[in-house]
C-alpha cells in the first residue's frame, strides 16, 4: 500500500466517525402534533327540581408538544378543546379543555403502537369557569410516513375528579347541576400528524 493511500485512509476513518456522530446527534428528538378528533357526550344531573343536562358528543382540536426518550418512549404536554351544545337547549355552550402532562411507552415495530398515561387539569366553562384535576389513559399507533413525519391515531380516556357537592353550569337564574359520583369520564378518538425536529 502506498504512503498516499495510507494517509488517505487515516483521514477518512476519523471523518466517517465524525459524520456518523453528527447523524446520530441530528436524530429528531422533539415533536409537535396538531390533531382533531371526536369526544363522547357528558351527563349532568339536576339538583332538587332542576332537570339534568346533556352535553352532546362533538368534534375537538388539540396540540401535543413532546420529546422522545431512550426507553423507547416520550414525554409530552397535551392540550385539547371542544365546544358542546347542551340539551335541553341553553343560552350558553359548554367549553371543555384538558391540559395534561403525559408519558408514553412505544413498541419498536413499523406501526409504533404505544400506551400513555397522564395527569393534569380539566376546565369546564359555561356561564362560569371551574378547574378540576384529571387523569388520562391512551392507546394508539404512530407509524412513520417519512423520517420526520408520522401519523398519530389514538383512543384517549379522561377521568375528571369531582366532589359530590360540586355545582356546574350555573346560569344567572340557578346553579343546580351536579355530577353523579366522584369521577366524570370521557372518551376521545383523535387523529393527527406528528412533525419531528
Amino acid at each position: 500500500m502506498s504512503m498516499q493511500g495510507a494517509t488517505m485512509r487515516g483521514c477518512l476513518i476519523p471523518l466517517l466517525c465524525l459524520l456518523a456522530g453528527l447523524a446520530q446527534a441530528q436524530t429528531p428528538a422533539w415533536y409537535l402534533t396538531p390533531f382533531a378528533g371526536y369526544a363522547s357526550g357528558l351527563d349532568f344531573d339536576g339538583q332538587d327540581d332542576t332537570p339534568g343536562l346533556h352535553a352532546k358528543a362533538t368534534g375537538l382540536w388539540g396540540l401535543a408538544l413532546g420529546r422522545q426518550t431512550d426507553d423507547p418512549g416520550s414525554m409530552e404536554l397535551l392540550f385539547s378543546q371542544q365546544v358542546s351544545r347542551l340539551s335541553p337547549a341553553q343560552p350558553d355552550r359548554l367549553t371543555l379543555r384538558y391540559l395534561h402532562f403525559a408519558g408514553a411507552l412505544n413498541a419498536d415495530t413499523w406501526l409504533k403502537p404505544y400506551v400513555s398515561a397522564g395527569a393534569g387539569l380539566t376546565q369546564f366553562q359555561a356561564y362560569q369557569s371551574k378547574l378540576r384535576p384529571s387523569l388520562a389513559l391512551a392507546v394508539g399507533i404512530q407509524p412513520h410516513l417519512a423520517r420526520q413525519l408520522a401519523l398519530r391515531a389514538e383512543l384517549r380516556g379522561y377521568g375528571t375528579l369531582i366532589d359530590d357537592d360540586s355545582q356546574f353550569l350555573c346560569d344567572p337564574q340557578q346553579c343546580g347541576l351536579r355530577i353523579q359520583g366522584e369521577l366524570l369520564t370521557q372518551l376521545q378518538a383523535n387523529l393527527g400528524l406528528t412533525l419531528f425536529f
